[in-house]
Parts: structure tokens; C-alpha cells; sequence
């Protein structure tokens, strides 16, 4: 890829810059508010490392303990030969049969694996967040990923299809990213649910769940038709990992702002 992923967030900066207001507040809770900082996660088998800013605005006139934010990542996750990648379109993973349609997620006919030789990805996405301050110091935030870009090597792929077949390939990080519905989803995209504690109004510290969708896509996937009758034709491969977050925020500064006053 030869686009520069920093132009975007050096893109983001000028935005947030221009939208804030020069004059700080007093106490713990400014208007608006600009952190930056990141987080460590991992399940054993996938780690991430995901830095970023983000900026939250407060809503209310006189409660300043909810916040709504936006802000870039960019989240590198590594993986050795042992991540395990699932068939990824929507219209396969999606679709359920018979009696087991209330409890089923997913056909197994239709799914696929890809091991690569191992994973890289770096994926530079805007984000959206949710927080909540209990008080001055411990709060809670759900943030996800919207939309991005993702790029990385190429790697070495061995793709199991239809009951035991193998075939040789090679897979790429799937370059666009988009936040949809479940299995709608496109790339790679992250996504965080973190108690947080703030110390003496600069530092927040975080911990808690992370879950991330990798994505890879076949340079040369297989055709064929399943056991019901179903012709097979996809190149996208997804893992999704469950991990444990760590993580620390720097608050850079708290600013008046009128936007919901």
C-alpha cells in the first residue's frame, strides 16, 4: 500500500485541534476533553498493541459524567502459525437451517479454515466511544472501530476446504475496513469494554475485554459445491479473538465547549 496511514491521523489532530476551545476548567471534568494513550491485549494466541487519541465530548448541562468520543487507533496484531481463520462472508457464516435456527450461529458446511504462516496486521480505524465517570475517578467505556484502512505482508496460506481438501496460497491483510452488522462486518476491526481509574486527573488507567476481528484474503481461494448443493466462492478468512486488555490514557487537557450545554 503505498498511501501513508499517518496522513489520516495527522488529519484527525487538525480536526480535533480546531474544534477545541483555549480556555481550561477548573475541575475534574472539562466539556471537552482530549486523551491519548493505548492498550495491551492478548488471548495466548493473538496479542495487540493498540495506539491512539480520542477526544470526548460531555453531554448534559450540569451532569459531566457522560461522555460520547471520537478518535483514531492503530491497532498491530501478531500471531505465530497457530491462529485459526474462518470463512468470513456473511451470506455462508450467516445462514441457518432447520429446527436449529434459534440456537445455531453458523452453518458448518460452509465454513472453511486458513492457517498463515503468521499474522501481521496494522489497522488505522476511526473509532466511536461511550463513557460513563461513577465519579472522579472510576468510569467505564465501550469504543468501536467505524472505518479504516489495513495494511501488512503478504503470508504464506494453507487453506481446508470441502471435508479435508488443502490447497496452497498465498492471503493479505483485506485492505478496507467497515463496521456492519456481526458477520456483515469487513477487515479488521476492534473493539473495547474497560473499567478505567483515573489518577490525580492526568493518568487513566484501564483494564478489561478486548475482542478484534483479523481479516485476511485469499490470493487464490477455492471453488467448489458443498455437500447440499451450494456453490463455495470466497476469498475472505476471519479470525476473532476474545482478549484481556491493559491499558493507560494520558488526559492532555479539559476545555470548555457549548456543544450540548
Amino acid at each position: 500500500m503505498k498511501k501513508n496511514p499517518l496522513f489520516f491521523l495527522f488529519l484527525l489532530a487538525a480536526f480535533t485541534v480546531q474544534a477545541q476551545d483555549n480556555s481550561a476548567v477548573g475541575n475534574n471534568f472539562g466539556r471537552v476533553q482530549f486523551e491519548i494513550g493505548g492498550t495491551l491485549s492478548s488471548n495466548g494466541t493473538v496479542t495487540s498493541v493498540s495506539p491512539g487519541f480520542m477526544q470526548y465530548w460531555s453531554v448534559g448541562k450540569r451532569n459531566k459524567k457522560f461522555k460520547v468520543g471520537l478518535g483514531t487507533r492503530l491497532t498491530s496484531s501478531f500471531a505465530g502459525n497457530q491462529a485459526e481463520y474462518i470463512t468470513a462472508d456473511a451470506n455462508l457464516t450467516s445462514e441457518k437451517v432447520g429446527p436449529a435456527v434459534l440456537f445455531a450461529d453458523q452453518v458448518v458446511e460452509n465454513i472453511d479454515t486458513v492457517m498463515l504462516s503468521n499474522t501481521q496486521t496494522n489497522a488505522l480505524n476511526l473509532f466511536f466511544a461511550l463513557h460513563y465517570d461513577f465519579n472522579n475517578n472510576f468510569g467505564l467505556e465501550f469504543n468501536i472501530d467505524l472505518l479504516g484502512l489495513t495494511f501488512g505482508e503478504q503470508q504464506r496460506a494453507s487453506l481446508q476446504y470441502d471435508e479435508g481438501n488443502i490447497k496452497k496460497t498465498n492471503a493479505y491483510p483485506t485492505t478496507g475496513n467497515l463496521l456492519l452488522i456481526s458477520d456483515n462486518d469487513r477487515g479488521t476491526l476492534n473493539s473495547e469494554l474497560m473499567l478505567s481509574y483515573l489518577h490525580k486527573k492526568r493518568l487513566r488507567f484501564k483494564a478489561g475485554a478486548v475482542f478484534i476481528f483479523n481479516e485476511y484474503t485469499l490470493n487464490n481461494p477455492a471453488v467448489y459445491v458443498n455437500n447440499s448443493g451450494k456453490t463455495i466462492d470466497t476469498d475472505r478468512y476471519r479470525n476473532k479473538s476474545v482478549q484481556f486488555g491493559l491499558g493507560v490514557n494520558y488526559v492532555l487537557k479539559y476545555y470548555r465547549n457549548n456543544l450540548f450545554k
